[in-house]
């Protein structure tokens, strides 16, 4: 019977160790780069933690161009890099990387003086490598993402959001994530913002409190820059 036991509380052990974190924080940088009035170049990089300690979760780093047709609609696509650890527990080291191909369509559009409604609809290839415990495989996963935002000062404004995913895989087109978020977003002199908020994501099987950390430079090499 203790032996039973042992067994049961090892397992119990190895089952909690797997889980996803309850918490986590996504850091991230952004550098947009306009040319003129119609092209910008977007890059991020991000880093996300395994809970709430310093440890990695992923690393991800994004690339695109950016084209306006005009102040309301806008469409993008680029590539993008993941490298994101193959199970929850500290003790493992080994990442997996993922490749994507990405292309979004955006609209903006004022709803009074002071909010701002945006909807984001974005597609993504991805080509995720073989780990330990899983092999390679493909993911064609589609993303709709509605926001409003609420200017509070010239330089302070609120963002609350919904996010909605999901992706075809193996012949499953199945739900991947849904993600709610609330932001505060800060304007610096400069063409600098910083943006902190929290972030809800419910998953297939559980859900995670998310903090998120953004600081976002923007670089306008000649003509007009976009600031929407």
């Amino acid at each position: 019977m203790g032996k039973l036991s042992i067994l049961i509380l090892s397992f119990c052990s190895k089952v909690a160790l797997a889980q996803l974190p309850a918490t986590s924080n996504w850091f991230a940088l952004q550098l947009l780069v306009n040319r003129g009035s119609k092209w910008e170049w977007v890059n991020d990089a991000g880093y996300r933690t395994l809970g709430m300690s310093a440890s990695a979760y992923a690393y991800e780093g994004r690339t695109g161009m950016r084209y306006r047709f005009n102040e309301t609609w806008n469409v993008a696509t680029g590539t993008a890099l993941f490298f994101t650890r193959s199970s929850f527990q500290k003790y493992n080291h080994e990442f997996g990387r993922e490749f994507r191909l990405w292309q979004e369509l955006s609209f903006h559009k004022p709803l009074s003086k002071d909010f701002l409604f945006h909807e984001r609809f974005r597609t993504e290839e991805r080509w995720f490598g073989a780990v330990t415990n899983k092999d390679a495989y493909f993911g064609l996963r589609l993303r709709e993402r509605l926001t409003v935002t609420k200017s509070l000062t010239q330089t302070w404004s609120l963002e609350f959001g919904d996010e909605y995913l999901r992706m075809l895989s193996d012949k499953k087109f199945l739900f991947n994530a849904n993600r709610i978020l609330l932001l505060a977003l800060y304007k610096f002199k400069g063409d600098a913002q910083l943006q902190g908020g929290y972030m809800w994501v419910k998953l297939p099987v559980s859900s995670q409190h998310v903090f998120t950390f953004t600081f976002q430079k923007m670089i306008s090499i000649h003509g007009k820059k976009n600031n929407t």
